[in-house]
This record gives structure tokens, C-alpha cells and sequence, in this order.
């Protein structure tokens, strides 16, 4: 792997103090939950999202998204779900790569 877990824990908004162990074990529990939660929302659809629920989705994604307005929030979150649903079971840690991609370095977080 590239990035260290602790890295990427960072990326995901994750403790990365926790033992090795721990930490694989936890970046994969979330990694497949916001797999799943990615599908649900690809059927749900953004449009039905608040602005609020929106900033919460792209936060859980890694996306610091406070000082990003709701529409590029919303552009980000497609492009996040376009990737997350194409990927299998297997593909999932090439989610957690797609949180330095799309998130740590969006430009709209840098002040």
C-alpha cells in the first residue's frame, strides 16, 4: 500500500493513534460501510439530499466541505458515487485512495 494506514486514517477523519491491527480493521469496517451507503444513495439519488445531509455525506467521505458551497459539494459527491459504485467488494481499498484524490487535495478545501 502507498499511504500508510495512519495517513490515510487521517485522510478519512479517522484516529490513526490505535495498534496496527486495529487500525486495518477499522479503515476496512469504513470503507465498507460508506460502500454501502454510497449504493444506497446512487438509488436515492443527491437531488433528494438537504444541504445539510449533502455537507454530512462529503464529510464522511473525507471532504472538509465548510467553507464549500452546496453545489460543488453536490458536483463532488456525484463524482465520489460515480467511482464508489463502479468498484466491487474486492476494489474497496481503492476507495480509501479516492479520499487523497478526490478529498484531501480538492481545491475548494484549500484557504
Amino acid at each position: 500500500m502507498a499511504l500508510s494506514r495512519k495517513a490515510l486514517s487521517r485522510a478519512m477523519l479517522l484516529t490513526s493513534y490505535l495498534p496496527p491491527p486495529l487500525l486495518r480493521h477499522r479503515l476496512k469496517t469504513h470503507t465498507t460501510v460508506i460502500h454501502q451507503l454510497d449504493k444506497a444513495l446512487a438509488k436515492l439519488g443527491i437531488g433528494q439530499l438537504t444541504a445539510q445531509e449533502v455537507k454530512s455525506a462529503c464529510y464522511l467521505r473525507g471532504l472538509n466541505s465548510t467553507h464549500i458551497g452546496e453545489d460543488r459539494c453536490r458536483t463532488w459527491l456525484g463524482e465520489w458515487l460515480q467511482i464508489s459504485c463502479s468498484l466491487k467488494e474486492a476494489e474497496l481499498s481503492l476507495l480509501l485512495h479516492n479520499v487523497v484524490l478526490l478529498s484531501t487535495n480538492y481545491l475548494g478545501t484549500r484557504r
